[in-house]
Formats: C-alpha cells, sequence, structure tokens
C-alpha cells in the first residue's frame, strides 16, 4: 500500500490530455450506459468531474461522493466496484502518512473511442438509432400540411417570424451576443441559439454569472461561423454551436479549478473536507 502524497497521485496519471480523457469515458458511457443504474452513472460522473487535476486520477472519498449524487456510501462502494469489474475505473488503496488506510485513489482507465466502436458495429445497427419510423416522418408530413395552410391564409403584407431582426429580441439576451449574431440570423435564430447557451450554462455548477463566460460564448459562436464557412459542419449550426459553448466552457472552468489544485490538496492532506 503505497503513501498517499501528490508524488503517487501524479504516479497515477493515466492520460495525457483533459480531452484523450473525456473521449475514453464517453466511448465507456456509449457501449456501456444502457446497462447502468442512474446511481452508478451519478458516481461515474463525478469520479469524471474531480479527475482533472491529475489528469484521469480522483482522490474524492467515498463519503463525499456519496453526498454530492445523494446516496448511501454503501451504494457508492458497490457503484465502484461495479465500473472496477467492467473496467473503466482501477481502485488504487493508499496509506495516511501514520500508517492508517488512506483514501482510495480512483484511477480511470483508457477505453475505446466512440468513433472506433462505430467502426466496429454494423451498418443496421449504427442506422436503426438515427432512422425515424414511418408514424413520424407522416407525422411530420401532416405539421408541415397545416402549417402550410395557415401561412397561405395570412395577410401579404404582414411580416413573417423569419423578417424579424435582432431589434426584437428579448432584453435577457446580452447585447454582446445580439451584435456577434445579427449579421448572420434573424431574431428567431439568435433567440434558439441564445437558448442553446443557456442549457450549456444551467448544466454547470459554478456559482458565477453569464457575464463571467461571456468571452468563451463569442468565441464558440465565431469558431461555429467559421466552421460553417469552411463547410466543416455535417450537421446542424444550433447543435455545432452547442457543443463548442460547452467545450469551451468545461475548459475555462478546469484551468481555473487546475490552479487551485495544490492548496485543495494540502488541505486534504491535512485532515480537511476532501476535494
Amino acid at each position: 500500500m503505497e503513501k498517499l502524497n501528490y508524488d503517487t497521485i501524479q504516479k497515477y496519471q493515466s492520460f495525457e490530455t483533459i480531452e484523450d480523457m473525456d473521449k475514453s469515458v464517453r466511448g465507456f458511457l456509449y457501449k456501456h450506459k444502457a446497462e447502468l443504474s442512474e446511481g452508478t452513472l451519478a458516481v461515474l460522473h463525478l469520479v469524471w468531474k474531480h479527475s482533472v487535476k491529475v489528469v484521469g486520477v480522483s482522490f474524492a472519498k467515498y463519503d463525499y461522493i456519496a453526498e454530492q449524487v445523494s446516496l448511501s456510501k454503501r451504494t457508492v462502494i458497490r457503484a465502484v466496484k461495479l465500473l472496477e469489474e467492467i473496467g473503466i475505473i482501477k481502485k488504487v488503496p493508499t496509506a495516511r502518512m501514520n500508517g492508517k488506510q488512506g483514501v482510495n485513489l480512483l484511477v480511470i482507465q483508457a477505453f475505446e473511442s466512440i468513433d472506433s466502436i462505430k467502426t466496429n458495429m454494423s451498418p443496421q445497427a449504427v442506422t436503426a438509432s438515427v432512422t425515424p419510423n414511418k408514424t413520424e416522418n407522416k407525422h411530420s408530413s401532416l405539421c408541415e400540411n397545416k402549417n402550410n395552410k395557415r401561412n397561405n391564409v395570412k395577410n401579404a403584407s404582414e411580416p413573417s417570424l423569419q423578417d424579424l431582426d435582432a431589434s426584437y429580441l428579448p432584453e435577457s439576451i446580452p447585447e454582446e451576443f445580439k451584435r456577434a449574431a445579427k449579421p448572420f440570423f434573424n431574431a428567431v435564430d439568435i433567440y434558439n441559439l441564445w437558448n442553446r447557451v443557456m442549457i450549456v450554462y444551467n448544466k454547470f455548477d459554478h456559482g458565477r454569472t453569464i457575464d463571467d463566460f461571456m468571452d468563451c460564448i463569442i468565441s464558440a459562436f465565431k469558431q461555429t461561423v467559421f466552421a460553417m464557412k469552411m463547410r466543416k459542419i455535417h450537421t446542424t449550426f444550433e447543435g455545432y454551436f452547442y457543443r463548442v459553448v460547452q467545450e469551451n466552457l468545461t475548459v475555462k472552468l478546469r484551468r481555473e479549478s487546475k490552479g487551485n489544485l495544490f492548496w485543495e490538496l494540502h488541505d486534504f492532506l491535512n485532515g480537511e473536507e476532501s476535494i
């Protein structure tokens, strides 16, 4: 059993970059998510979230994990055991400086990426999950027909939603975002894009205002516009933008939290609350 210190933790770093770790965990979830309970998934996400300071290594205590995911300690231990059996986590026991048992390091292991898993799947398996059924197609057609009929009876002089510019947008959308988006989109599109931003913003537990992330959001928008102009977007602008916003905010928060590693680890090794 190894002594718990920073050198030991660093020795078990399992990925070169956070991006490599993220790809590995996402590949695991792509393949095994349906087999796991909500509790086990919550434990995995917590371990994943706390494995960025030394990439791939979490030293959060079971009690802390249990508190954060609202489960019993016994349930957390079972979840970790299952994740270890499946192969996404390796548990490494450690000892404190006084020789007593320390916290278990939970080391995320390398796993197949989503792309490699898809490559190994049959074309039928990949296509089945994304091909709409006939009922959905029929329903979509009916909706389109109804909308077309409604549009035909509108007064020809009445502007449609697609004709509204950024000046019609609600004040809750920051002016900086409106200025960046209005050369490219109408009011409805800008409104929908901002809704995507707020979905990402509300996913993180950061205690920050949206203004603190505005530089990341504007950067994400510009990256997406550039990708569109370069014909690199093969899905939708909204979907691509959503992913870039999420990546930008994640990187910003992780970089800031990494700067506190020394003091958090110092407090942890001196018996204060686990990180």
